[in-house]
């Protein structure tokens, strides 16, 4: 079982490296021809997309995960339930940002490359549906593929509109037509792996409501800590600074997926040891994947403090001198990015334990920090205090998170087990998973 997870990952970190290479493209490509307000518009107009599309998740992606990786016997008709109701939020939040941009005056100026992006919605949330399954029969290798594939169509057909000049309206449909077609390829992949029919299963369903409410809840409380420093720096700074806050954003969210993949991968298995009860199965597994997470997090950081210039640079091209400051931007985020690759470990492992409660509650208090050291510094201080706050909101929801862990299974992490896991993973090649 751990080989699977150790499978996985690297499949999954494999089609990963594809991906930054197209998104290295992309990223060209777009402040090349936007330049850096542009730059700060699509980023703006993504995070008001991408907060929304937690909406049509709202937990019920990893609460079916959890579920069908227990209950075998029902996965047909969990997964068609959950692709229904998936559906019918997708929707839900396609409205929502529609009435949003039109009914908030300041925003009216995005209305249309908003209204073209917030179609992706529907479509981000047939994909999730899909990888729910990938992740349930832990072939996500198939996730992977389809990340990459829809990364390669995002850049062919930016780069199209992008030529013919069609600026950010042009990204923008490019964004939902990539997102459109690697849906058709997911859907291919997973009906090899079990039937895909929109059943509906009443007692499902219920059970669905009652445990995604609070994680829908987390998940937009955490959604909305990530992404309103970018929101609050173009209500109080302009686009230009979101330009050259988001790109180093950008560059940290890619840092940490090497975690997301790993937890995408060890979801499964955490949650059946939690099922069977085995506490010593748990703790294994957790020291484990912390000493990974610790070791990882550690050289990403490292390498990324030191080669931020170069990295910056290489993203940029002549555009460079309008996103300098993007490189102090980075070297502040990357103590964030090795404080999230535990906070995917404890999250995950909260879930996995059925604490999507306490989740929410320390998610809540994040929030309050978060937005309101934002809104107090951000004025005055700008992308540095978003930069610092960042990694401050990543500080706090490691101390309560692993303190709530120890309250559920009597388990602390400890920085002493990252010697002992690189030791491990020398003498095993790699092999601890």
């Amino acid at each position: 079982m751990f080989g699977l997870v150790a499978k996985n990952t690297v499949a999954q970190v494999g089609a990963r490296v594809f991906f930054i290479l197209f998104s290295l493209v992309l990223v060209r490509l777009l402040t090349t021809f936007l330049g850096r307000d542009g730059y700060g518009v699509y980023g703006f107009i993504t995070a008001i997309v991408l907060m929304a599309g937690t909406v049509a998740d709202w937990g019920t992606a990893i609460i079916t995960t959890r579920e069908a990786s227990t209950h075998e016997d029902k996965q047909k008709r969990m997964f068609g339930t959950a692709l229904t109701v998936r559906l019918l939020l997708s929707l839900c939040a396609l409205v929502l940002v529609g009435v949003v941009v039109r009914v908030y005056p300041p925003w009216r100026e995005f209305i249309i490359p908003m209204t073209i992006a917030s179609f992706v919605l529907v479509f981000l949330s047939i994909k999730t549906s899909l990888v729910i399954v990938f992740q349930t029969f832990l072939r996500l290798e198939r996730s992977a593929l389809v990340e990459a594939v829809g990364s390669a169509a995002f850049v062919a057909i930016a780069a199209l509109f992008l030529l013919r000049g069609g600026g950010i309206n042009g990204v923008m449909v490019g964004w939902v037509v990539a997102t459109a077609l690697s849906v058709g390829f997911a859907w291919v992949l997973a009906r090899r792996l079990t039937p895909l029919v929109f059943q509906f299963d009443v007692r499902f369903f219920k059970r669905l409501v009652a445990e995604a409410l609070p994680m829908g809840a987390l998940l937009l409380v955490f959604s909305i800590y990530n992404r309103i420093d970018i929101i609050i720096l173009e209500h109080f700074q302009g686009v230009g600074v979101v330009g050259i806050y988001n790109l180093a954003y950008k560059i940290h969210e890619n840092l940490i997926l090497g975690a997301a993949f790993l937890m995408n991968a060890a979801f499964p298995i955490l949650s059946h040891a939690f099922a069977r009860r085995s506490s010593s199965d748990i703790r294994t597994l957790y020291h484990k994947i912390f000493g990974i997470l610790g070791l990882g997090g550690f050289v990403v950081a490292l390498l990324f403090f030191i080669f931020a210039s170069p990295t910056v640079r290489i993203l940029t091209g002549s555009q460079y001198p309008q996103f300098i400051e993007s490189v102090t931007a980075l070297r502040i985020l990357v103590f964030a990015t090795f404080l999230s690759y535990f906070n995917h470990l404890t999250g995950y492992s909260l879930i996995a334990f059925g604490k999507q409660r306490v989740s929410l509650l320390i998610g809540i208090l994040a929030l309050v920090f978060n937005a309101s050291a934002n809104l107090l510094f951000i004025p005055k201080y700008s992308w540095v205090a978003a930069a610092a706050i960042t990694v401050s909101t990543e500080f706090i929801v490691f101390f309560l998170s692993s303190y709530a862990l120890w309250r559920a299974i009597r388990v602390l992490p400890s920085l002493l087990l990252l010697p002992k896991t690189a030791h491990e993973l020398l003498v095993k090649r790699g092999k601890i998973l």
